[in-house]
């Protein structure tokens, strides 16, 4: 079931279960959890965001992370039958091998186990320091979309992608893998009635799990500066939907060591087809640019030989993520190498993470010296169009199509954009910038070069076929421009 539905289900039997089992109060020595156990840490995936508002509602996530290092956050719900209360354990993996059991106050459940309720509390203040909202977050570790929390975690996370299916649960598993991190805020949502301007919010770990947990004061808290905004569209649930990524399976992307020449058959194969659905496209004036004549165009690189499997990873709040190639071998991966950056792209119709060395496109003259640039380099990398399917090692149905399930939130730690054997990544360049500004351009015969992987920062089996070439012809006068696209071996005449 979705996890959106399931939310609707239950969100008025998890709303009573809540208030009663409201936390409040210090919890017995007992509970606390011993040095061996994990740490649990708050962290930020970057300090500073904006966000929109609609009508006079924002939907708040700060992208404040509950993070488990150095072993997973474990917990049990179960009962022997259903005439027995639920109880809840804390299971701690210990260095040497081996668990130890801590006994959990049962009242943490409620009736209906959807989580644990009021598990952090976010505080939102303005500039002057005044607190002007505030709201209790209830946290399931069984997140549909947790995140890796640095190159160095494990591969997968083992635990289940919700914290019930049903309201007769037996037993329940609930955990937050070694180095891995989940959002409470991106669980529910808040929606808070909020001016415009700037904020300061902060999420806290409430003190009787802080005690369960050992959690120091300096890792219960982190804060994030919000910038609030006018939102540039509607609405309101509009919003809330595009923001909350798409559940997804947990992929593998072990922490695996660095390879100093990954072998041939691990390196994709990038290839760039030649340009096509081109147009002249006269641009009016409007306030902000002057009138021009603009070159659309479509590209698509695609992937053989094997994968291509590129992730992110945030470091220190940083805007930029650095980034990492992965190479597999029969179906596992078995090194990474660095390769270029992320960079969020927040400019409208995109709003995700963008590889930033990916592709570049230039316009040639007649003697193939660059004539125009695109600025476009940076794409989300997802399989979009079949290529070559009957290339060896070609996937038939990729995980995805397109760029809705694995480009990333503003908030993102981890992103990974991955492009099956077989498949191409297009791309149409027709916005000022992006397509060629050919306002000054004579007519004549041009060539549209696109070339894959431009600062070869990305390890490949081949780089003799990065670049491609496909021939138009400008013609007609200033605000009626015309282009002639020939065929290439007869195939795709334009104009």
């Amino acid at each position: 079931m979705k996890r959106t539905g399931w939310r609707a289900r239950w969100a008025a039997i998890a709303a009573a279960s809540l208030a009663a089992a409201a936390v409040c109060g210090p919890v017995a020595a007992a509970g606390a959890a011993p040095a061996t156990g994990p740490r649990v840490k708050m962290i930020v995936a970057q300090k500073n965001i904006t966000v929109p508002r609609y009508g006079k509602q924002v939907y708040l996530d700060p992208g404040i992370w509950v993070a488990s290092l150095g072993s997973p956050l474990e917990l049990d719900v179960q009962r022997p039958d259903y005439s027995t209360p639920l109880s809840l354990t804390q299971v701690v993996h210990l260095p040497g091998g081996g668990t130890q059991r801590i006994p959990w106050p049962a009242s943490l459940l409620g009736k209906i186990p959807t989580g644990l309720p009021d598990f952090v509390r976010m505080t939102v203040t303005n500039s002057g320091g005044k607190v002007v909202a505030s709201s209790r977050l209830e946290f399931c570790p069984n997140d549909y979309n947790p995140e890796r929390a640095s190159p160095n975690s494990p591969p997968t996370s083992p635990y289940p992608q919700q914290c019930m299916g049903d309201p007769f649960p037996k037993s329940l598993i609930w955990g937050v893998a070694k180095g891995w991190a989940v959002d409470p805020a991106a669980q529910g949502g808040r929606s808070m009635k909020l001016a415009l301007g700037r904020y300061t919010v902060t999420e806290t770990v409430m003190p009787t799990y802080a005690q369960l947990l050992n959690i120091s004061a300096a890792d219960a808290s982190a804060s994030v500066t919000v910038k609030v905004v006018k939102a540039s569209g509607c609405c309101g649930q509009a919003a809330r939907a595009a923001h909350r990524p798409q559940s997804r399976p947990l992929r593998s992307a072990p922490a695996v060591p660095t390879l100093a020449n990954p072998p041939a058959s691990t390196r994709p194969d990038l290839v760039p087809l030649p340009s096509w659905g081109i147009s002249a496209v006269h641009i009016k004036k409007t306030k902000t640019q002057p009138a021009s004549d603009q070159l659309d165009f479509g590209a698509t690189v695609w992937v053989g030989n094997a994968p291509l499997d590129v992730q992110g990873f945030r470091s220190h709040g940083s805007p930029i993520m650095k980034a990492y190639q992965y190479f597999w071998q029969n179906g596992h991966i078995i090194g990474r190498l660095r390769a270029g950056t992320m960079g969020f792209d927040s400019k409208k119709g995109h709003n995700h993470w963008h590889f930033e060395q990916f592709a570049q496109y230039q316009l040639l003259n007649s003697a193939q010296q660059p004539a125009v640039r695109s600025h476009k380099v940076g794409f989300c990398i997802a399989p979009t169009d079949p290529v070559d399917l009957l290339e060896p090692n070609a996937v038939w149905q990729p995980s995805y199509l397109g760029f809705g399930a694995q480009c990333g939130s503003t908030t993102a730690l981890w992103v990974q954009e991955m492009m099956p054997v077989g498949w191409g990544d297009t791309y149409f360049q027709s916005i000022a910038g992006q397509s060629f500004n050919i306002t000054g351009v004579p007519n004549g015969t041009y060539y549209i070069q696109v070339t894959a992987n431009p600062l070869k920062v990305l390890h490949e089996s081949d780089t003799s076929n990065n670049v491609s070439l496909r021939q138009v012809i400008l013609g007609g006068k200033p605000g009626h421009r015309t282009v002639r696209v020939p065929a290439v071996n007869g195939i795709d005449p334009e104009g």
